[in-house]
């Protein structure tokens, strides 16, 4: 597992709310309020579901708009029915919002597994999904639901950061019948389908709800997960097939593709090119199309996750040599106005020089600023490619400090990214 440092800062925020620290119950003193964002705070995306347009996301009215979102913690172990942060430094759901909105966001994502829809917690654990979208919508914010794992990071827990098969399901052929953190697998790739069939369902025509994350951070080594192939772990595949279902029960809402992470090379191949955030080279000769009467291509969003060394052991992460990285990987889908992609997770703990110019050269490279090396640019009413900060929590890489404040050196990144 590569996001070693990620995997830690998960086991912390997850231990802390297991345990009930600072719960309400315990009288907690009032919060400050996060300071509102340096520069104007990012718009919100307004009513009805989003759209594509070429690399730019658009609103229900044709506007071009970028997704500033917050990542929330929570939901991605089996059974954990509360977003970390929920009781403390700000007490219930809708001041986590208020907060969240006054920072400069405008949607949150919410992580959900499989095995928590069945068993007998299925009910708790569902309502607490219901909550956050709730809580998301009476503030105007938008809620990108996103499948992190299988078995809930059931066991030993390795899985919180991604999950280790590579694949989105554990159970049947492709796979060794487990999830590849030690837990026996339960989700074959139908069941997969009907449990995303099941989460598309419950919340078709809330266009609070705007897009399906489909597979949280699926990985590229041999074995795992493959792109346009045809065989049994054909992602490309996959991401079709679900796709479809979903458009079909839940018309408008975006379908989200992960790239799969590849540390020892690309899918396109290339000399040097390595995939370390998700490998969308593929998507060139083999995109996602849905049919005609599911959107086609615009509905189709792609992603990647961009960390620095310190947490994803990326190397090189700043300079030159990362913006082509990111030209060969992903960049070129904007750059040359195939398709947008959102960057799903980016963070750091920004208390380093390495981690100051990873944040230089991110945030340069998705506000149209490496133009001069090959990255995208954008004029006029185009937006820049919009980014999740991850997390919302006040440990490892979270946004907040213990009061309740923002986080001084991380809220300097992402406010660029709004």
């Amino acid at each position: 597992m590569k996001h070693t440092a990620k995997a830690v800062a998960i086991a912390a925020a997850v231990l802390l709310a297991a345990t009930g620290a600072g719960t309400a119950a315990q009288a907690q003193p009032a919060p400050a309020q996060p300071q509102a964002a340096p520069q104007a705070a990012a718009a919100l995306l307004g009513n009805g579901y989003l759209g594509t347009n070429g690399s730019q996301i658009v609103d229900s009215t044709g506007k071009q708009v970028r997704i500033s979102s917050v990542a929330l913690h929570g939901n991605s172990r089996l059974d954990q029915n509360e977003i970390v942060n929920q009781d403390t430094p700000f007490v219930g759901l809708d001041a986590n919002m208020r907060a969240i909105r006054a920072a400069g966001f405008n949607t949150v994502t919410l992580a959900w597994s499989d095995a928590s829809l069945h068993d007998a917690n299925a009910a708790n654990y569902v309502a607490g999904l219901d909550a956050v979208v709730a809580a998301a919508k009476a503030n105007l914010l938008k809620v990108i639901l996103n499948h992190h794992n299988d078995e809930g990071a059931a066991g030993n827990g390795n899985c919180l950061a991604q999950q280790g098969n590579g694949l989105w399901y554990d159970s049947g052929p492709g796979t060794d019948g487990t999830d590849g953190c030690g837990t026996p697998g339960t989700v074959t790739q139908a069941s997969f389908l009907a449990d995303w069939k099941q989460i598309a369902t419950r919340y078709k025509g809330n266009p609070t709800v705007i897009g399906f994350d489909i597979d949280n951070e699926p990985l590229a080594y041999p074995g795992e997960s493959t792109w346009g192939d045809g065989g049994v772990t054909d992602i490309h595949a996959m991401y079709t097939d679900v796709g479809n279902a979903l458009e079909s029960i839940d018309p408008g809402v975006l379908i989200i593709c992960e790239g799969p992470q590849n540390y020892g090379g690309s899918f396109a191949g290339g000399a040097g090119v390595k995939a370390f955030e998700g490998d969308l080279t593929g998507v060139a000769a083999h995109p996602v199309v849905l049919s005609g009467a599911n959107g086609g291509r615009s509905r189709v969003v792609y992603s990647v996750h961009e960390y620095p060394y310190s947490v994803g052991h990326t190397d090189p992460d700043s300079g030159t040599a990362a913006v082509q990285r990111m030209n060969a990987v992903w960049g070129y889908l904007v750059s040359q106005d195939i398709a947008p992609v959102w960057i799903g997770e980016a963070g750091a703990a920004m208390d380093s020089t390495r981690d100051a110019a990873w944040a230089d050269t991110l945030t340069s490279y998705v506000n149209g600023q490496q133009g001069a090396n090959g990255g995208p640019t954008f004029s006029g009413t185009e937006k820049g490619v919009g980014i999740t900060w991850y997390v919302w929590d006040t440990q490892g890489l979270g946004a907040l400090n213990a009061d309740g404040t923002l986080n001084a050196a991380r809220n300097a990144v992402y406010s660029q990214w709004q």
